[in-house]
């Protein structure tokens, strides 16, 4: 009969078992016992996920048509080249309205991190021009600007990857910088992504420039939901 004893321990990056073997025969005889030891390579834990959830290109424009919240300026918001990239590529966007406005753009991933795109806030800082990010109607605008010392930036897309989303806020007062939360993740509820950026946009309140008086902006809308892959 054979004593077995197995005792896991890590050494130089391997996991090793050692195993002792101790022959009842070997004891009775007066011989030490004889261990053998086994040498078994490591496993690495699972890299962490970073590809996009499976969704179909159609599930994509069901959510773009369905999902929407109040825009009585019209303003419009599409994703350049299209609505699936790739983590690292440059994305770029087309905004529109029919009425004027100042145009803010955020952008939330796939985890709901927020952050504004649109005016920068290297842009805000360093022009010399107020509201520049003022549009009219029939004046379509692509962000980036390409050669524009206003707008001249890259987006690119990041990971996590998922179904990320890219909202157009337009105010008929002027501003140019919005401090906003982190919302929930699109994937998981889309729209009440969209709302949420909505609601806390509503809550901002803005100087009146004549007097410095704060009041609240007329606010338009309108997500589009991507995916990074």
């Amino acid at each position: 009969m054979k004593m077995r004893i197995r005792v896991p321990f890590y050494l130089s990056g391997l996991s090793v078992a050692l195993v002792l073997a101790t022959s009842v025969a070997a004891q009775q005889s007066g011989g030490a016992p004889v261990p053998s030891v086994r040498i078994l390579p490591d496993v690495p834990d699972p890299a962490p996920a970073t590809a996009a959830p499976a969704i179909s290109s159609a599930r994509l424009e069901l959510l773009n048509s369905s999902v929407k919240v109040e825009n009585a300026a019209g303003v419009s918001v599409d994703l350049i080249p299209n609505l699936e990239v790739l983590a690292g590529s440059k994305v770029g966007f087309r905004v529109s309205t029919k009425k004027p406005g100042y145009l803010i753009l955020v952008d939330v991933d796939a985890a709901g991190k927020l952050t504004q795109i649109y005016p920068n806030t290297t842009t805000v800082t360093r022009s010399t021009r107020e509201a520049s990010n003022f549009i009219k109607p029939g004046r379509p605008l692509t962000i980036p600007q390409v050669g524009s010392t206003d707008g001249g930036f890259d987006f690119v897309a990041e990971l996590p990857a998922g179904v990320a989303m890219v909202v157009a806020l337009l105010s008929d007062k002027p501003v140019q910088v919005v401090d906003l939360p982190n919302t929930p993740a699109p994937v998981t509820a889309p729209a009440e992504a969209l709302r949420y950026v909505r609601d806390m946009t509503r809550t901002l309140k803005v100087p009146n420039p004549d007097g410095g008086q704060l009041e609240q902006p007329n606010w338009s809308f309108d997500g589009k939901f991507y995916l990074i892959k």
